[in-house]
């Protein structure tokens, strides 16, 4: 269902018109076809001091955390996932992915009945994640789940320090976390974690904290043997954020850039020695652990988000009888979650359309990400171009820090630190 828009930024259709809402244009162009989807599941125990996503505490929200609500809002994903579907033609999927927020903190009957409602849609090789926290993650929870699709937990660790847990302000415990972890290796799920790089300290004169072992490698040495997938994010400060308050006060210092580096080459060379390779700028996994989902993120490929904001990204061909694309449809699903549950079939007003320009740096940005790497022949499929000619003095300049495997471009392992300078002269050669 391809679209034009009177908004700003319009577009022609490119088919027959089928119907209208609020200036949308659907058509009858079929979008290539869809087997991802992301579900967003809100609603968290409490917020962290360094988070900015889009989550609804429980803290302090009783009516939120009320079993009544929480139904209301799985069915309104689910009527939300049934109009997008048949719209959009998406299924069936390869992978589905439910985030949050904290999807664990969810009633596990309530759980279960999204589970289930949604296993039919999937494929037989449906990798299935779900995220979850320690605090929230009990045998029960997994006793369920293993009866489930679902195969793959990720879970939100963050750290493993006793000096660090306390500044990001996290639920639970250590002893929480462990005892998820060491619960997890019971089932035989796939199980990846998150941590952050460059958690602030408590600034003081001649601070030697980050002389010598790391906190963060500490903590690697007990998840290696563990896990099969670990996602190491660097701390960023989001305005409006707790931590970021505290940093501008003086309260907390961040590492340094060269800092940072440091530590970051230290993990690369540890993990590596444990067979984990870095797959992508924050991701590392054992062979054949990679997460399918994200990399379907990372090639730009299309996929459908329900839930309240979730994003769904759609593709079409310029016409029917060609594969060059034509148009990318991103679609924001409206962040009140009251609104949400009363009307889960209304089309958002959050629908931008991405001129081709944008779309080709973004799958540039996204694809170089990994290690992988930009699929030339796709990038020709799509937009009509060869990648070679339309970056010319790019590759050039930077020959010497990227990899050729034959339709494969990529820049060379441990080069991720160079990401932003490489995509930025990019930017500007596309003009």
């Amino acid at each position: 269902m391809a679209i034009s828009s009177n908004r700003k930024g319009t577009m022609k259709p490119m088919a027959l018109h089928i119907h209208e809402h609020e200036g949308i244009t659907f058509s009858n162009i079929d979008p290539f076809e869809i087997h991802s989807l992301y579900v967003h599941i809100p609603f968290c125990t409490d917020r962290c001091s360094y988070c900015d996503f889009f989550s609804v505490p429980f803290a302090n929200n009783s009516h939120i955390c009320s079993l009544d609500y929480q139904i209301s809002y799985v069915q309104a994903i689910l009527l939300n996932f049934q109009n997008w579907s048949k719209l959009f033609r998406a299924g069936s999927f390869s992978t589905i992915y439910l985030g949050g927020g904290t999807p664990s903190v969810l009633d596990k009957q309530v759980l279960k009945k999204l589970i289930d409602r949604l296993e039919p849609h999937a494929d037989r090789y449906c990798e299935w994640t779900i995220e979850a926290n320690p605090e929230s993650l009990d045998k029960a929870l997994l006793d369920m789940l293993a009866c489930t699709k679902v195969n793959r937990i990720s879970l939100g660790i963050q750290t493993l320090s006793e000096e660090e847990w306390p500044i990001l302000r996290r639920v639970g415990s250590i002893d929480d976390a462990i005892q998820a972890i060491e619960l997890l290796c019971e089932y035989p799920f796939e199980i990846s974690v998150d941590l952050l790089l460059g958690i602030p300290h408590i600034p003081h004169k001649g601070d030697k904290r980050h002389k010598g072992k790391s906190y963060i490698l500490q903590s690697l040495e007990y998840l290696v043997s563990r896990v099969s997938h670990i996602s190491i994010y660097d701390l960023t400060l989001e305005k409006g954020t707790l931590i970021e308050s505290q940093v501008s006060s003086g309260e907390f210092a961040m590492l340094d850039e060269d800092e940072l580096a440091e530590e970051r080459r230290r993990i690369d060379i540890y993990l590596e020695s444990q067979g984990f390779h870095r797959y992508e700028v924050s991701n590392y996994a054992k062979l054949g652990h990679e997460c399918r989902h994200n990399a379907a993120y990372w090639k730009m490929e299309p996929y459908l988000g329900v839930g309240c904001g979730g994003v769904s990204t759609i593709q079409y061909p310029a016409c029917e009888n060609s594969q060059e694309l034509g148009t990318i449809l991103r679609i924001t699903e409206t962040k009140d979650i009251n609104s949400y549950i009363q009307s889960p079939t209304e089309i958002p007003k959050d629908i931008e359309i991405i001129d081709r320009k944008t779309a080709l740096f973004e799958f540039l940005m996204m694809g170089f990400r990994t290690s992988r790497g930009i699929d030339k022949k796709r990038i020709t499929s799509l937009f009509g171009i060869n990648l070679e000619e339309c970056i010319p003095f790019t590759l050039k300049r930077w020959n010497s820090e990227i990899i050729r495997s034959g339709d494969l471009i990529a820049l060379k392992p441990y080069n991720f630190d160079i990401l932003n300078r490489f995509l930025i002269e990019c930017l500007e050669e596309l003009g």
